[in-house]
C-alpha cells in the first residue's frame, strides 16, 4: 500500500493505511534522507490526545534510534505548533507531530516540519514518498532501552512553548471572561497555563477530557460544532467564547452575543490590530480560499494581500519572501512576523484577547470597526461534497476542461494545483478545492448577493455529483 502526503502530512484510516508498519517505513525514509543528505541526526516527536498518537510516538522513536537518530520525545500530549517551535528553537532538521488535526476520530497522521519549523514542503514530502514506497522492512530498538541509553530524551516541550508565546503578549485585560471549549483536542495543555500567567482568571472550558472518539464529532471549531459553546456566552454572559481544533492549530470564536466569528473575520481583525493600534507595518499572506476582507483591510492600510495556493507552507515562505507582518487561511490558522512559521491558536486566541483589551472593544464592535473601515459588504457561503477517491484523477481532469455553468458570466478562471478557482466581475468569486488530506470537495464562495451564492453553490453540487 502506498503512501501518500497531502497539505497536511500523511493521514489515513486507523487500522487500514494507518498502521504500524507504515508510520515505522514513514520514520525508516526519513532516516534515510537525513542520512543520505548529511542532516543533523536528531529529531523531535511530538503527538495528541488520538488513539495510538502516543504509542506511534514511540514506535517511531524506536526506528530513528535504531539509524543512529537522537530523539527528543515530548514527555505529554501536546499542540502540533509546539513541535514547529522546537524545531527551530533546538536547530533541528525536521520534526515529526502525530496527528490528523480536525478530521474525523477514525483518522490519525503524521505532520512533518522541516528546518526552521515550516510545514515540510512539496519537493521533501515527494521525496519521502519516494523513499518509504521503496522500503521492504524498517529497523527498530526497543524504546526502554532508547530511554536507558540516553537515545531517546524525553522532553518538555510545552514550558518553552509558552515563553515564546508569551514574549509578544502584552496589555491583556485580566478580568475578561472567556468561554473555551477545548473540544477533546490538547488546547488546554498550553492555554491554561498561558491564561494563568497573564492573570486571566475567569475562565469556563467545555471538553478538556481526552477523548478519542470526540463524541463522535468533527473536532474542527466551525460554527456547526460550537452550539453548546454559544449557549454558555450567552446564558453567562461573556466577553468571549473560543474553540480550537484537537491538535491546536485552528481558531473558533463566538462574540459576547453569542455570534459566530468567522475565521476572516479574526484574520482580518488581528492584522488591523497590529497595524492601526500597535502601529506595526508590512504586507499579509491569504491563501485563495480566504475573503477579500482581507485584500480590502490590506489596501485601506496602504499594504498588500498576497494570495497563495491553500497549504500554510505556502503562507509561511511567501511572509519570509516578502517580510510581511501576518499570514492565514479561511481555515482558521494563523502566524505574525518573528513568531514560528505555522498556525497555531494558543497564539492566535492570546493575539486576540489583546486585541479587545488594548482597543477596548467588545468582539463584535472590533469586527464592526474592520470591516466599516474596509468597506467590506460581501457574503461568504462554504459547503462540502464528498466524492469516490478512486475517481479523483478522472475528477482533476474534468474540472481542468469543462466549467461549469454559474449565475453570472465567467470573467477567468485560475488553477492552483488542486484548486479552482473561478472570477467574475466586482471581485465575486467562487473556489472549488479537493482536499488534501481526505476525499472530498470543499466550496467557497464570495458573492454581493447571498441568495445568488446558494444558487451557484447548488448549480456546483449538482455538476459536481454528475462528475462523480
Amino acid at each position: 500500500m502506498s503512501i501518500k502526503f497531502g497539505t497536511g502530512g500523511f493521514r489515513g484510516v486507523i487500522g487500514d493505511d494507518f498502521i504500524k508498519e507504515n508510520v515505522c517505513k514513514i520514520a525508516q525514509g526519513l532516516s534515510n534522507i537525513a542520512i543520505n543528505k548529511n542532516m543533523k541526526k536528531e529529531v523531535v516527536i511530538g503527538y495528541d490526545y488520538r488513539f495510538l498518537s502516543n504509542e506511534v510516538a514511540k514506535w517511531m522513536s524506536e526506528v530513528f534510534i535504531s539509524n543512529g537518530m537522537k530523539v527528543n520525545i515530548l514527555n505529554s500530549a501536546s499542540p502540533s505548533p509546539t513541535v514547529m517551535f522546537l524545531v527551530e528553537n533546538l536547530g533541528l532538521d525536521f520534526g515529526v507531530m502525530i496527528t490528523a488535526s480536525h478530521n474525523p476520530y477514525i483518522f490519525n497522521g503524521v505532520k512533518v516540519f522541516e528546518k526552521g519549523g515550516y510545514d515540510a514542503d512539496v519537493s521533501f514530502t515527494n521525496e519521502i514518498e519516494k523513499e518509504i514506497n521503496n522500503l521492504d522492512s524498517f529497523n527498530h530498538i526497543d524504546y526502554e532501552i532508547g530511554l536507558k541509553n540516553n537515545l531517546i530524551k524525553e522532553i518538555d516541550g510545552i514550558t518553552p512553548f509558552i515563553n515564546n508565546i508569551l514574549k509578544f503578549v502584552k496589555n491583556i485585560n485580566p478580568s475578561i471572561k472567556i468561554g473555551f471549549d477545548n473540544l477533546n483536542g490538547v488546547a488546554a495543555i498550553s492555554l491554561k497555563p498561558l491564561f494563568n500567567k497573564v492573570g486571566i482568571k475567569n475562565v469556563t472550558i467545555l471538553n478538556e477530557n481526552r477523548d478519542p472518539l470526540f463524541r463522535g464529532k468533527m473536532p474542527n471549531p466551525i460554527e456547526a460544532n460550537l452550539n453548546d459553546l454559544k449557549k454558555l456566552v450567552k446564558e453567562n454572559k461573556l466577553d468571549i467564547g473560543i474553540a480550537t481544533d484537537s491538535d491546536a492549530d485552528r481558531l473558533g470564536v463566538i462574540d459576547e452575543l453569542g455570534n459566530y466569528v468567522t475565521s476572516n473575520e479574526i484574520l482580518a481583525s488581528i492584522y488591523y490590530f497590529l497595524v492601526k493600534y500597535l502601529n506595526e507595518k508590512g504586507d499579509i499572506v491569504k491563501n485563495c480560499a480566504t475573503s477579500n476582507l482581507i485584500d480590502d483591510v490590506a489596501n485601506k492600510l496602504g499594504y498588500k494581500c498576497h494570495e497563495v495556493d491553500v497549504g500554510f507552507k505556502n503562507i509561511t515562505h511567501t511572509m519570509s519572501k516578502y517580510d510581511c507582518l501576518i499570514g492565514g487561511e479561511s481555515s482558521g490558522g494563523l502566524t505574525i512576523r518573528g513568531y514560528i512559521h505555522g498556525k497555531d491558536s494558543s497564539f492566535s486566541i492570546m493575539m486576540f484577547l489583546m486585541a479587545l483589551s488594548v482597543s477596548k472593544k467588545s468582539v463584535s464592535e472590533l469586527v464592526k470597526e474592520v470591516k466599516d473601515f474596509s468597506g467590506y459588504h460581501q457574503f461568504v457561503t462554504e459547503d462540502f461534497i464528498s466524492y469516490k477517491k478512486e475517481n479523483e484523477d478522472k475528477i482533476i481532469d474534468y474540472l481542468k476542461h469543462h466549467e461549469p455553468k454559474f449565475v453570472l458570466p465567467l470573467v477567468k478562471k485560475e488553477v492552483y494545483n488542486r484548486n479552482f478557482k473561478y472570477y467574475f466581475c466586482d471581485n465575486q468569486w467562487i473556489l472549488i478545492r479537493l482536499s488534501g488530506t481526505e476525499p472530498v470537495f470543499r466550496i467557497f464562495s464570495e458573492m454581493n448577493d447571498a441568495l445568488m451564492a446558494i444558487e451557484d453553490i447548488k448549480r456546483l453540487d449538482q455538476y459536481v455529483r454528475d462528475i462523480n
